[in-house]
Order: C-alpha cells, then sequence, then structure tokens
C-alpha cells in the first residue's frame, strides 16, 4: 500500500458550490471549469449564427448558455467536498462484561450533536501519497491519524487509486470522550466512496469501518442508535429525545486516556441498571439524571457517603436559613431542600474516570452542585474528560469566574440527525471555546 505524507499546515480551499441534490454534499468545481452560479447577464440583442445551409437567430442566448453549463457540471468530474464531521455523546453507557480478547462488552445510547470539525477533501494528481493538514495541536501526524487510515481502508477494499489532500478544521477537542476522531474517519470513507462514484453501500462503509475503530460504526446511522459488543453492533433508532434539547459540553485541558480509564475499570462496582429498560425510560419520559448511567464515570464510594452527606446537609441548612426569608420578601417561591436522590447523584465519586484525571471529579462535583436546578442532568460522556449539562447551553457561572478553570473548553449543542442518503449537515452556528492555531510541517 501506499505510504501516505503528512503535512500540517496551512492548506488553501476555495468556497464551495453545491452537487447535485442527490448527494448533498459540496464540492468546489475543477479549476478549467467555468462557473454559472448566478444568471450570466447579456444584452437582449439577436446572436446570428450562419451556415452554408441556415441562418438561425437565437434572441435567448441566457438559456442557451445555462443549459450548456448545466451539461458540464454533469460530465465534470467531483474533484473536491467540504463535509461535517460531528461528534457524539453517550447518554448512557452500561459495561456488561469482559471479554476473552481483552475488550469490554457495553450497552450504551449514542446520539451524534451539532459540535463538529469541517474536512475539505481535494483529489490529489499524486497516486501514491495523501497530504493531511490541520489548524490545531495534539492532532496524530502520522498513519496512526484515523482519517488516513480509512482512505487507506477504502482503497484497500475497492481497489481504487484516489490520493487526497485533506485539511481538517478540529472543533471537537481531543481526549474527550465525544468520538472526533471515530467521527472523522467516518467522514472520510464517506468522501472516498463519493469521489469513487459510490462503490460501496452504506452498509459495507459501516461493516468496512469497525476494522479500525469501535466507535465508527456509529457515525453510519442516522444520528442515534443502541449499541452494542465493542461499540461496533450498531441498532439504527429513531432519536428518542427531541433535537431542540439544548446542552452544555465542559472539558478541562486535560485528556481521559481510554485505554487507562478501562485499565482501573472493575465490573463488580457497576450499574446493574437494564440497559433496555433505561432506553425505553429516554424514550417515553426523556432524559433525566437516573437514566443517564456510565460505569466508567458512575460508581460509588460506600465508605465516603456520610462525610459528604453531612457536608452537604450543613450547607444545605446553612443556605436554606438566609435564602428563605429574603425570598419570601421578595414574593419568590422558597427553595425546597435537597433530595436523597440528588445527593447521591452529587456526591458520586467517578472511578476509574476519577482515578486517571483526579480534578475530573471536582469538576463534575461542582457543576452538579452549581446547576442544580439549571439542567435536567449532568454526566460524563464516554470515557471522559466532557462533563455534559442537559438543558441549558450556559455552564454555571464558576467556569467563568474562577481562575482555575479559565482553560475550560466550552461549547453549546444540540442533538442532531442525518437524512438518509446524505452525510450529516452543519448547524447554521456552534458557539464554542476556539482551540489554538498550530502550524507545522512533518515529512
Amino acid at each position: 500500500m501506499a505510504s501516505s505524507h503528512l503535512l500540517c499546515n496551512t492548506f488553501p480551499f476555495q468556497a464551495s458550490c453545491n452537487l447535485s441534490s442527490k448527494s448533498n454534499i459540496s464540492s468546489i468545481k475543477p479549476r478549467w471549469s467555468f462557473s454559472f452560479c448566478q444568471k450570466v447577464q447579456f444584452r437582449r440583442t439577436p446572436v446570428v449564427k450562419a451556415t452554408k445551409k441556415q441562418v438561425e437567430l437565437v434572441y435567448d442566448p441566457d438559456e442557451k448558455l445555462n443549459k450548456l453549463a448545466d451539461e458540464v457540471d454533469k460530465q465534470a468530474p467531483l474533484s473536491r467536498l467540504t463535509l461535517f464531521s460531528p461528534c457524539k455523546v453517550n447518554v448512557f453507557l452500561r459495561i456488561t462484561s469482559k471479554r476473552e480478547d481483552g475488550y469490554h462488552d457495553l450497552a450504551s445510547l449514542f446520539h451524534v450533536i451539532s459540535l463538529g470539525d469541517v474536512i475539505k477533501f481535494s483529489l490529489s494528481p499524486s497516486k501514491s501519497i495523501d497530504r493531511l493538514s490541520t489548524n490545531v495541536s495534539g492532532v496524530p501526524l502520522t498513519e496512526d491519524n484515523l482519517i488516513i487510515k480509512a482512505l487507506n481502508l477504502y482503497r484497500k477494499k475497492t481497489g481504487t487509486d484516489n490520493f487526497f489532500w485533506i485539511h481538517l478544521d478540529k472543533k471537537v477537542p481531543t481526549g474527550a470522550g465525544l468520538g472526533g476522531g471515530s467521527s472523522n474517519a467516518a467522514t472520510a470513507l464517506w468522501a472516498a466512496n463519493q469521489f469513487s462514484g459510490c462503490l460501496a453501500t452504506e452498509k459495507e462503509l459501516q461493516e468496512w469501518s469497525s476494522e479500525i475503530g469501535s466507535d465508527i460504526p456509529f457515525f453510519f446511522s442516522h444520528g442515534a442508535a443502541y449499541c452494542t459488543g465493542r461499540g461496533e453492533i450498531v441498532q439504527d433508532i429513531p432519536s428518542p429525545v427531541p433535537s431542540g434539547i439544548p446542552m452544555v459540553l465542559m472539558k478541562p485541558p486535560q485528556a481521559c486516556s481510554t485505554a487507562e480509564v478501562y485499565k482501573r475499570f472493575q465490573l463488580d462496582k457497576t450499574s446493574q441498571a437494564d440497559p433496555l429498560t433505561l432506553l425505553e425510560k429516554i424514550s417515553m419520559n426523556g432524559i433525566s439524571q437516573d437514566v443517564c448511567i456510565n460505569d466508567l464515570g458512575m460508581n460509588l464510594k460506600i465508605l465516603e457517603l456520610p462525610i459528604l452527606l453531612f457536608s452537604f446537609l450543613k450547607y444545605e441548612v446553612f443556605f436554606l436559613s438566609l435564602f428563605n426569608p429574603l425570598a419570601s420578601r421578595l414574593g419568590k417561591p422558597a427553595r425546597k431542600p435537597l433530595f436523597v436522590l440528588d445527593l447521591l447523584i452529587t456526591t458520586q465519586a467517578e472511578p476509574p474516570a476519577f482515578e486517571v484525571l483526579p480534578s475530573l471529579k471536582r469538576l463534575k462535583q461542582r457543576i452538579t452542585a452549581a446547576g442544580r436546578g439549571q439542567y435536567d442532568a449532568v454526566f460524563m460522556s464516554g470515557s471522559g474528560s466532557t462533563i455534559v449539562g442537559i438543558g441549558s447551553p450556559d455552564p454555571p457561572q464558576f467556569i467563568y469566574d474562577d481562575d482555575e478553570y479559565k482553560d475550560v473548553f466550552v461549547s453549546e449543542a444540540n442533538f442532531l440527525a442525518r437524512e438518509a442518503n446524505k452525510w450529516y449537515q452543519q448547524p447554521a452556528s456552534t458557539t464554542c471555546s476556539s482551540p489554538p492555531e498550530f502550524s507545522r510541517s512533518v515529512e
């Protein structure tokens, strides 16, 4: 297999024009073709075309030229694509068993969300090298990059010889439990298939993708799926939640290594909740704290419970003694004390993710406490380190006020779906903190 040459520098791309409605994928016409995206304006002067046999008067040259442009567009080969590459959250994540091959079986509700990267693909004149550029640090710049793995996989499966220039505009943080790299790989497979005239079906792309990553097959669903096995067994389902539900993603600068998290995982300290029951509850009642179970981030240290309960009760009694009299004078409703379930949720320690990243424990506890009444649920996505707040697009105020959290990545998002036979469409706008610019070359 031909090697891939990776460059991390600025790569120029021109604005894209739409392809036919069949593919619904943005592209840029080849440099040699003339674009008729806007109607050409001409003076209404008769044009005389003469031959030895006849003379034809053409009074509508606009129509003639536009028909010609349509024919050119149909025959022009696809040369560039710009695709959206969204990430996902795990609304719940149950680890059900450990396999003989060292992996773990899971049962999880995966859902695509509106935060994502933008990837630009351009056919390369080379028949032996892929060139990759990106805008951030932390992205692998070797052939271990999942985009390059996906392109190599497609060439291997189909026998095609297309190579590409790729620019990755990265918005999804790495090491976040959001599947950003897996989404990039799925997007690359989709792109390669479009450039080759769709030699493979979506089902084949989905099956092939499991060879290079467990989470990649999910992105060939229509946005929501019940995933089992290593995550590669994907049951496409209608979205059980409204797309308009707001959420906020908060990720500290430190990443959680998936391998390290699973290394510390203990199967006997997991929830016993039936994942199908959790899915049914979400479909019927929506997302609430009691269904957002993550076995990598929801274990309870029983010995810590009495101390933590006492600590929070003291805080609650003191706060209510000040707040409720004032609220009464202002005509505001009194605040109710915490229920035991709320306390259990607030005080849960979350090994093994917290063992890998102890500061994540305090961050989630503070978000849960500060966001009570603001969020319907607070949970960790995947193996971390992103904390998700469902029900509001805004983070708690302390994220902005405390210097300790000045470098936390923050982004609002919504649930997202994909139409049949089309790739995911980028939402109009998503507010998130910007990654630092990064540029260098790698031979």
